[in-house]
């Protein structure tokens, strides 16, 4: 029965610490609250803190109807500065619409909007801490790879100062060497003379002049005369 009735209890406990764990708000020891649009409607925006084991503390910020932004911003900077100065928490105006609350005691807290009725009107309360720089290892290649250069287009190609003649190419013919005797003329000179000191282009002895040879004198006839 003891058994029973501590078992019992050990599972209450549980139920209760989980169900406390989903219900804890987170805290920090500054926030940041922004508005944002221009009310059309008039209405309230409920806040509340929150500090440890502290009663929570509920503020309530009017907000009229056509207030801006910017305005909407400095009534809840008043309303909250107002209430929360008496729990070591100092409220001052960020930069543009925002309002910066933070723990003189730097202590952590939490805040939130409870409710809003105001029309057009949105309020996010996000916490001004910094957050930790990030854990993961530095990548050992970069993530861009560097861009390949581009190849050059099939003209453009331009051959290496040292490249080879191709094995086919024709080799310049050798000049003579300075002592070889000169060549030979086949063709006579113009004034070449034929034999026995007659030129080239002469009849030979005893032809007639139509360039056939003189016959010879049949036997028995007389001499010619002189």
């Amino acid at each position: 029965m003891k058994i029973r009735n501590a078992l019992i209890t050990a599972v209450a406990a549980a139920i209760v610490q989980v169900a406390g764990a989903a219900n804890s708000l987170p805290v920090s020891n500054a926030w940041n609250v922004a508005p944002s649009g221009d009310a059309t409607s008039s209405g309230e925006l409920h806040f509340r803190m929150t500090a440890g084991e502290a009663d929570p503390v509920d503020i309530t910020v009017p907000i009229m109807s056509g207030a801006k932004e910017g305005s909407i911003a400095r009534y809840i900077q008043r309303a909250l500065s107002s209430q929360l100065r008496a729990h070591k928490v100092d409220v001052e105006a960020g930069e543009g619409a925002n309002v910066l609350v933070t723990s003189s005691a730097n202590a952590s807290f939490s805040l939130e909007l409870v409710t809003s009725d105001v029309e057009n009107v949105r309020v996010a309360v996000q916490s001004a801490t910094p957050t930790a720089p990030p854990t993961v290892p530095r990548q050992a290649t970069p993530a861009n790879p560097p861009a390949q250069p581009t190849p050059p287009a099939p003209g453009d190609t331009v051959p290496p100062a040292d490249s080879a003649p191709p094995a086919n190419a024709s080799q310049p013919s050798a000049p003579p060497p300075s002592n070889s005797p000169p060549m030979s003329n086949p063709a006579p000179p113009p004034n070449a003379t034929g034999g026995n000191g007659a030129p080239a282009s002469a009849p030979p002895p005893n032809a007639t002049p139509g360039g056939t040879p003189a016959s010879a004198p049949p036997p028995g006839a007389p001499p010619p005369t002189r």
